[in-house]
């Protein structure tokens, strides 16, 4: 039982390690948090975890080889790189030419479809294969033969709540320190995740390069 605890706490820890770097997904969070508060923050960050079950279904299911497939992989760059793009773009706008103010109701979580807006931001990341297809494939096999499937799975389902609470945390951190900034900040913040994503947008062009020219 013991042994069961312990395991428990490593598949947490694991998907807390996932969720913590700063990200395309984070940075959303972080947008989304600072202009509309807990609500649109935590839906972004509800979305990419949607999206992160699913790649964990995929392996249980055997459909991992169909995602290592070159077109395949290559579509879902091309889509990745379209949405952190008008994304970027759009904030970086946002914070040069929009008037800023602070959506202390929260108003904005059903305008822009956040949860949407995470989840294919998770699910066309291909930083997600890496962990979905290498770390968590490993950890599988580090789960002891005497446990059975029903236990993997709920190991796996630990990965996904750890990844959950780490989200909470930046929704609830955002949400309280954005009442102790001014619209300068903002802007700034606004303008800085834009940036980001549009950074992480050529990262994944020259990835998408490479992966042509190696087909």
């Amino acid at each position: 039982m013991i042994d069961y605890w312990v395991m428990s706490f490593h598949f947490i820890m694991l998907g807390i390690s996932l969720a913590a770097p700063v990200g395309p997904i984070k940075l959303e969070m972080i947008k989304k948090g600072v202009h509309g508060g807990f609500w649109p923050s935590w839906l972004v960050g509800l979305g990419a975890a949607s999206a992160d079950l699913i790649f964990m279904a995929s392996i249980f299911l055997g459909l991992s080889p169909f995602l290592r497939i070159h077109v395949v992989q290559i579509g879902m760059l091309l889509i990745g790189i379209g949405m952190l793009t008008t994304l970027g773009i759009s904030s970086i706008k946002e914070a040069i030419t929009s008037k800023i103010t602070l959506h202390l109701d929260g108003n904005q979580s059903t305008s822009k479809a956040p949860y949407w807006t995470g989840f294919l931001l998770a699910l066309m990341n291909p930083f997600n294969f890496v962990f979905w297809f290498g770390v968590y494939g490993g950890a599988l096999q580090a789960i002891p033969p005497h446990y059975g499937e029903i236990t993997a799975i709920q190991f796996s389902l630990f990965i996904i709540a750890g990844i959950v609470l780490w989200n909470v945390n930046i929704a609830f951190t955002v949400h309280y320190f954005r009442t102790l900034i001014n619209e300068y900040v903002i802007r700034w913040i606004t303008g800085l995740a834009g940036l980001g994503l549009v950074g992480f947008a050529i990262h994944l062009t020259a990835k998408l390069i490479r992966s042509v020219l190696s087909m």
